[in-house]
C-alpha cells in the first residue's frame, strides 16, 4: 500500500506500514523512580516530563493502549497524563527508521530544556545487535531472492565483495536484528530454531566487519538499523534478505 506523504492524514489515522512519533506528559512524581531519574542526569527541578516513542496506531489509541496495560510502558501507565500533540505535530507518518530519528530528535530537543524525558530508542538497555550472514551464491538462483534485489542482479550491479567481472555473482547476505550474540543468532539459524529459510539453507558465516562496529544497541535502534543497513548494503551492491 503506498500513502500520499504530501497529503494530511486524518489526526486519528496512520497510513498502514508507516510510523510517526509521539509525546505523553507525565507526572513529575516519574522522577522519583530510579530508572528515570538515572536517564535524566541533566533534570531541573520543576520542569515537565515526558516518554516519546513512535508507533503505527493513532496517538491517541496507542496512548488508550498504555493506560490499559496493553503492550505498555510502565511510565506512561503510572504517570501519563495526556497527550502531547503539539510536540509533534510537523512530523508526517514516516518509515519506521525515520519515525525512529525523529523520536530521538524530539527527546534531545526536551532534555536540552531540562525536561526529564523517556525514550525507548536512546534509554532501553543497550543488549541488541545487527548482524550479517553471507549466503551461499546459489540462493541467486532463488526467484524470490532475486526479485527483492533488483539492483543486485540488474546490469549495472556491482559489488564490494564480488570478483570485478560484469558476469559475476553479487554477494548475497541476511541481514537481521537479535537480543542475542550474532554468533549465537547465526547457530540457532543454523540449527533451525526460530530460523529465517535463507538463513538456515544458505548461510556460510558471519560478516562481522559490516556490523560490529554497530553494536551494542537499545531494541529500537537495532531494529531500524536492521532496515538502514540492508538499504545501504543494497546500494553497494550487495544482494540482501531482510525480513
Amino acid at each position: 500500500m503506498s500513502a500520499d506523504l504530501n497529503s494530511t492524514p486524518d489526526d486519528d489515522e496512520t497510513p498502514r506500514g508507516l510510523y510517526r512519533p509521539y509525546a505523553v506528559s507525565l507526572e513529575s512524581a516519574v522522577m522519583e523512580t530510579r530508572k528515570f531519574a538515572e536517564k535524566n542526569p541533566a533534570y531541573r527541578p520543576g520542569q515537565p516530563c515526558y516518554l516519546v516513542d513512535v508507533t503505527d496506531l493513532a496517538p491517541d489509541l496507542r496512548f488508550d493502549q498504555h493506560m490499559a496495560g496493553i503492550k505498555d510502558n510502565a511510565f506512561v501507565r503510572m504517570y501519563g497524563v495526556a497527550l502531547r500533540p503539539d510536540f509533534t505535530v510537523d512530523f508526517r507518518p514516516s518509515p519506521f527508521p525515520v519515525a525512529v530519528e525523529q523520536e530521538a530528535t524530539i527527546a534531545r530537543s526536551l532534555r536540552g530544556e531540562g525536561c526529564g524525558v523517556w525514550a525507548p530508542v536512546l534509554d532501553a538497555p543497550e543488549t541488541f545487535s545487527v548482524y550479517v550472514i553471507h549466503l551461499d551464491e546459489a540462493v541467486a538462483k532463488d526467484r524470490r531472492f532475486r526479485a527483492a534485489n533488483p539492483l543486485a542482479f540488474g546490469p549495472l550491479r556491482h559489488s564490494r565483495y564480488s570478483r570485478d567481472s560484469r558476469h559475476s555473482l553479487p554477494s548475497c547476505v541476511y541481514v537481521g536484528a537479535t537480543g542475542l550474540s550474532p554468533e549465537q543468532r547465526f547457530e540457532n539459524h543454523k540449527s533451525g530454531h526460530k530460523a529465517n529459510w535463507y538463513a538456515r539453507k544458505f548461510g556460510e558465516s558471519l560478516l562481522p566487519d559490516l556490523f560490529a562496529h554497530l553494536n551494542p544497541m537499545t531494541h529500537q535502534r537495532a531494529l531500524a538499523t536492521e532496515i538502514t543497513l540492508a538499504d545501504e548494503l543494497r546500494q553497494e551492491g550487495f544482494a540482501v534478505w531482510q525480513n
